[in-house]
């Protein structure tokens, strides 16, 4: 396999100026929507997703059309596109934005493929037609192949409050898929921003979310995310609305942005157009929740805990939470879905069932004083003594038992749960029950986000200080958690293997485009036979199968020492009782801006 340094050398003719980087690193022509020289017909590039072992959905979307749009598309085994193992013709088309989806098929498993769309001209994009960049994806290993598997996971991705440099990482990791956990876009802009959306206004029909959906896919960071790994994605509130439920969101105003089921609907087929999805049920175009196989290794299993079943969140208005919590009526996904989810965790034929899932699926609630308890009640953070955040799984705890029932059956394999959500690190053993001590049935693995403001940025609150007054309190209430950070963006590689699952987080040093650096910040395993975190006895390193390493850590980054690690300096905010409950005021604020 080719090194990606030297698969940007080799790329032929239009695609290889779409992909040259910069001594920036930055993608070349970025003032003309991050596509060199002239290139204006795919000026939003390429994509793929949802490989499976003999397909894959390739992607791209034609500018300044005002009509249908014929297209031809190819599959290769070369980067130089001269090998065409698959081939058709497909239309842009108005009624979908230009965009288009082609589930190329007739390939063999686990394998790396170049792709590419063009336009105008005669076959081979000659005689004035127009190639489209060069993309590189691959499928998915096969039933009985049971390799191991290299996932990065992302999350929280907004606009304005950073460059895409995470992105840009990530693209260059050796990775078998990204898993993109949603808050793709962001309805809203970010203090302290160093770029606009535009139009500024927060979207609220088709047409809007289409414009926002836009003007990301001209990021050329990721855009070479997309170019160089397929992507599985999901949704979360920010795609919509901040804090969104089934019915509704906090900010959802109808008399400024219209009926809410209108601008629901324009959101999620916006989402739908732009991402490479393909579509579990032609009967229900807007269902996301779907399962991804990745050979008798893994099954990738997509949650929708957001937009499909969720009971609106429990707040300070409600006249009893208690009786609310414990109502086994209330879902924070359909019957359908949790239907469906069980019988995929029973009945998958891999070793690891791999949940993507968008907020924190752990405990988090932590007792308190009575008097910060009645500050909670007042601020809706607290349901008796106890700080909570109603918007996570701790608000669905009836929900949540349901799921780690079946999770602790016996027969079903193990468990790893992929979260975002909560813009910082997290390391969890999930317990089997609500008490303190139970017994684990899953880890959860919660990654950092992209550009969205990190958990002690929204604080505001000195981490260190904080945690000064009462880490060991916290570190007694959450047993189950292993390490955090609060501070840092970033992402997660992970590798799940017939044995054992790893996570390395990476965290990149800065999003306002100064550095490009990342560094290692944890590692953590856990054995196929006894699901539980322990720190890994080194980071994921290069696989036999590629010429490609990941870059090495940065000099004086350090691994966690063996041993439990116990919350510490950096569990932050979290750190101190008080602490908590001035940052879920901050963020539950903060998002429903």
């Amino acid at each position: 396999m080719l090194a990606r340094r030297d698969l940007l050398r080799r790329l032929p003719g239009a695609a290889a100026a779409g992909l040259v980087m910069s001594a920036t690193g930055r993608l070349a022509g970025e003032d003309v929507a991050g596509v060199a020289g002239d290139q204006r017909t795919f000026r939003h590039g390429v994509a793929s997703g949802d490989p499976e072992a003999e397909r894959v959905v390739l992607w791209t979307r034609v500018s300044g059309a005002d009509g249908p749009v014929p297209l031809r598309w190819l599959v290769a085994s070369d980067p130089e596109l001269h090998d065409v193992v698959a081939s058709g013709s497909t239309e842009a088309l108005p009624e979908h934005d230009w965009t288009v989806h082609v589930d190329a098929g007739g390939l063999r498993p686990a394998t790396t493929w170049w792709y590419a769309f063009e336009a105008g001209g005669e076959a081979g994009g000659e005689a004035g037609g127009e190639r489209s960049p060069t993309g590189r994806t691959r499928t998915a290993p096969g039933p009985d192949d049971r390799r191991r598997v290299r996932l990065g996971v992302v999350s929280c991705s907004s606009f304005p409050a950073g460059r895409f440099t995470v992105y840009r990482r990530l693209a260059e990791r050796d990775v078998d898929l990204v898993v993109h956990l949603g808050d793709y876009i962001y309805e809203g802009d970010a203090e302290d921003a160093i770029r606009s959306h535009e139009p500024a206004a927060e979207p609220a029909s088709l047409a809007d979310y289409r414009a926002r959906h836009a003007q990301y896919r001209t990021d050329p960071d990721l855009q070479a995310l997309h170019q160089q790994l397929p992507v599985a994605a999901i949704w979360d509130d920010h795609d919509l609305d901040s804090d969104a439920w089934r019915g509704g969101a906090p900010s959802h105003d109808p008399a400024r942005q219209g009926p809410w089921e209108e601008r629901r609907a324009g959101a999620l087929q916006a989402f739908l157009e732009w991402l490479p999805v393909r579509r579990p049920d032609p009967d229900v175009p807007d269902r996301i929740w779907r399962s991804v196989p990745l050979g008798g290794t893994a099954e990738l299993l997509l949650l929708d805990t957001r937009h499909e079943g969720r009971d609106q969140q429990i707040d300070h208005h409600h006249p009893d939470p208690g009786a609310a919590l414990s109502d086994p009526r209330r879902r924070i996904m359909s019957e359908a879905q949790e239907a469906w989810l069980a019988e995929r965790l029973r009945a998958s034929p891999a070793t690891w069932r791999l949940l993507a899932n968008q907020v924190v699926l752990s405990p988090m609630q932590l007792e308190v004083p009575d008097s910060l308890g009645g500050v909670g009640r007042r601020l809706g953070l607290a349901v008796g003594s106890t700080v909570m955040n109603a918007d996570q799984w701790d608000g669905y705890p009836v929900a949540r038992q349901r799921l780690l029932d079946v999770t602790a059956e016996p027969g079903v394999g193990p468990v790893a749960v992929l979260t975002g959500d909560i813009h910082s690190s997290w390391a969890f053993d999930v317990p089997a029950g609500a008490r303190p001590g139970d017994p684990p049935v899953a880890v959860e693995l919660v990654v950092p986000s992209v550009t969205s403001p990190s958990f002690a940025q929204i604080v505001g609150i000195d981490p260190d200080l904080a945690s000064a007054g009462g880490s060991a309190l916290v570190a007694a209430q959450l047993p189950h958690l292993r390490w955090n950070d609060l501070r840092h963006h970033g992402y997660l590689i992970v590798e799940a293997g017939p044995e054992r699952l790893q996570g390395d987080w990476w965290h990149v040093d800065t999003i306002d485009g100064s550095s490009q650096a990342e560094r290692l910040a944890a590692s953590w395993v856990a054995e196929a036979d006894d699901v539980r975190l322990q720190p890994a006895p080194a980071p994921l390193g290069e696989r036999p199968t590629t010429t490609t390493p990941p870059p090495p850590p940065a000099p004086g980054d350090t691994r966690p020492a063996p041993g439990r690690q116990r919350p510490g300096g950096v569990l932050g905010v979290l750190g101190a009782s008080a602490a908590v409950a001035a940052g879920l005021l901050a963020l539950r604020r903060r998002r429903q801006r």
